[in-house]
């Protein structure tokens, strides 16, 4: 038996070395029973803790919601006000609200008895809480009938704005005289308004 084994049983044998062992397999024991029991009910209790902020900032962005709800029906109803006379392109979105434009643009020039070479959308525009949604119009046609159609344009509603125009004559051959019922390119660029929807 070497000096350490001795020393060993020496230290067990006494009474310090007794309580030692007794406090560490004590102390084991506890740990154990923690690993065991409560860090599955400290996780428990933690992951509830965390649900709960989630679910209170949830109700949180819901109670922000409800309180413009008085706000978002006092502008919608100010919308309807606005367009009361039909004077702003509707629509679910801007893509339905360019289609209306575009196909506004195409009746007035049917009825104005020119032709349209092209229509292009422009980017839109803000103006006073009003979207304006606008298209380039090339057309050709007689004097009368493309003056027609700058009236026109800027008639009925829905309200339309040319905010640029360029007329010229198509090309003559050099030197000729120009013909009296001569047709002419014109282009308009042209904006009509739009809600904001959903922002007051």
């Amino acid at each position: 038996m070497t000096w350490r084994d001795m020393n060993w049983k020496a230290l067990r044998a006494s009474p310090a070395g007794r309580r030692a062992a007794f406090i560490g397999v004590n102390l084991l024991a506890l740990l154990i029973a923690y690993l065991i029991f409560m860090e599955p009910f400290r996780r428990m209790i933690a992951d509830g803790a965390e649900a709960i902020t989630e679910r209170r900032q949830t109700l949180a962005r819901y109670e922000a919601v409800a309180a413009h709800e008085a706000q978002i029906q006092a502008y919608a109803q100010q919308v309807a006000d606005i367009n009361g006379r039909g004077e702003l392109f509707d629509g679910d979105s801007d893509g339905v609200i360019s289609a209306n434009l575009q196909a506004r643009l195409k009746t007035v020039a049917e009825q104005t008895q020119v032709t349209v070479r092209s229509i292009q959308m422009l980017p839109e525009r803000a103006l006073q809480g009003v979207t304006l949604v606008g298209a380039r119009l090339d057309v050709v046609g007689s004097y009368e009938n493309i003056h027609a159609l700058a009236r026109a344009l800027e008639g009925e509603p829905p309200l339309l704005i040319i905010t640029a125009a360029s007329i010229r004559g198509q090309a003559m051959l050099w030197g000729a005289a120009p013909q009296q019922n001569e047709e002419l390119e014109a282009q308009f660029d042209v904006f009509g308004g739009a809600p904001k929807k959903g922002r007051p």
